[in-house]
C-alpha cells in the first residue's frame, strides 16, 4: 500500500524540477547573429525579442534589404539556440528520455 506513495513523490519531486528549469529558461537569454556577425539579436526563454544591436559598418555600407535579412537571420538563430537550450535542460530532466508532450510546455 506504501508503495504507491514512493511513485508519487518521485512524480512531485521531478515536478518541482521541471518548474525550476522552466523558470531557469524565462529567464535565460540566448544571442543569436547574422552569419557576418554585424547583427546580433538576443531572445529570452519566452522567445522574446529583448536587444538588437547592428554594427555602425553594417548600416553605412549595406542596403536596407541586406540589413533587414541580417536581422531576420539573427533573431531566427537565437530563437533556434534557445529552443536548443531548452531541449537541453529537458535532456537533463528526463535523463535523455523522449516523454511525449512534455517538450510542449516550454512553448
Amino acid at each position: 500500500m506504501l508503495k504507491g506513495l514512493g511513485e508519487m513523490g518521485q512524480i512531485m519531486k521531478l515536478q518541482k524540477e521541471f518548474k525550476n528549469i522552466q523558470k531557469k529558461l524565462q529567464k535565460n537569454e540566448v544571442v543569436g547573429e547574422s552569419t557576418d556577425g554585424t547583427v546580433k539579436a538576443t531572445i529570452n526563454g519566452e522567445y522574446k525579442l529583448v536587444d538588437l544591436k547592428i554594427d555602425e559598418a553594417a548600416l553605412t555600407s549595406a542596403d536596407r534589404r541586406a540589413i533587414e535579412k541580417k536581422i531576420i537571420f539573427a533573431v531566427n538563430d537565437a530563437v533556434d539556440r534557445t529552443k536548443e537550450y531548452a531541449a537541453q535542460e529537458m535532456a537533463r530532466l528526463t535523463g535523455g528520455l523522449n516523454i511525449p508532450g512534455l517538450g510542449d510546455f516550454l512553448k
